[in-house]
């Protein structure tokens, strides 16, 4: 097309010279030539590659945690409380799934009584928000996504008021209508690994606190007899001994 182009005025004698057939030859005029024909194919080309690319980046820059933790409160905790105790947890894990480093992913499931309101006196959470953690947190426990759970006691008392949820610290099952609360959780403050940890927060002029985490326990889910028997056993190993490493003074 382009040679034509160039050619459409010419006469019967510029047509047939051969000096003009070289100059409509010139690699600029095949370039034209090129791109008129196939401009549609290679925009098609460049946007799949760039599509290529970022779904590899995207797969590189995903974090596959090798833990889920999750976390159930009437308090919401800053997501520089969740980091501390994510970095904290990882040192006593395993690599689990390969990838070269070991990863706690602690899930906030923030359940505040709609009804009343906090210790400042300031409104408790949007009633949407909690159903929708409520939700994702049985999603969770139907799939087994967490073995280890962090939790304050008037959520603790919560869950087990809704159905048998939480294991013995030693992972097995207690008996229906068992109340004896303190064999199912430990206090964090009284785990060596978390005894004195500070949280740093940026937004109260990088204050340091250490209380934090005074009023949560940590607990194991149940396993046996439950919907997850059989299922994810390794996982649920893995757990259980990060969990009595983070327990245990050895």
């Amino acid at each position: 097309m382009a040679r034509e182009g160039y050619l459409l005025h010419a006469g019967e004698e510029s047509i047939h010279d051969p000096s003009v057939e070289q100059k409509a030859d010139t690699p600029h005029k095949k370039w034209d030539n090129f791109w008129y024909y196939h401009k549609v194919h290679v925009i098609i080309a460049i946007l799949i590659l760039a599509v290529v690319i970022f779904s590899v980046w995207s797969t590189l820059k995903t974090v596959h945690p090798d833990y889920t933790v999750g976390m159930i409160t009437q308090q919401y905790y800053p997501e520089e409380a969740i980091n501390t105790l994510q970095d904290q947890m990882q040192k006593y894990g395993s690599d689990l799934n390969g990838d070269g480093r070991t990863v706690v992913q602690i899930v906030q499931y923030y359940l505040a009584p709609v009804s009343s309101s906090n210790s400042s006196g300031s409104a408790m959470a949007d009633p949407q928000i909690r159903v929708a953690n409520q939700v994702k947190l049985e999603a969770d426990i139907s799939a087994g996504t967490s073995i280890i759970f962090i939790t304050d006691d008037a959520s603790f008392r919560s869950q087990e008021k809704q159905g048998r949820f939480f294991a013995y610290l030693d992972g097995s099952t207690p008996p229906d209508g068992a109340t004896d609360y303190d064999k199912m959780r430990i206090p964090l403050q009284k785990c060596p690994k978390f005894a004195g940890l500070k949280v740093k927060i940026p937004a109260s002029s990088g204050s340091i606190s250490t209380d934090l985490f005074k009023n949560l326990d940590m607990s194991l889910r149940i396993y046996k007899g439950s919907g997850i028997e059989g299922k994810e056993k390794d996982y649920y190993q893995a757990s259980k001994q990060m969990f009595q490493k983070l327990t245990h003074s050895s």
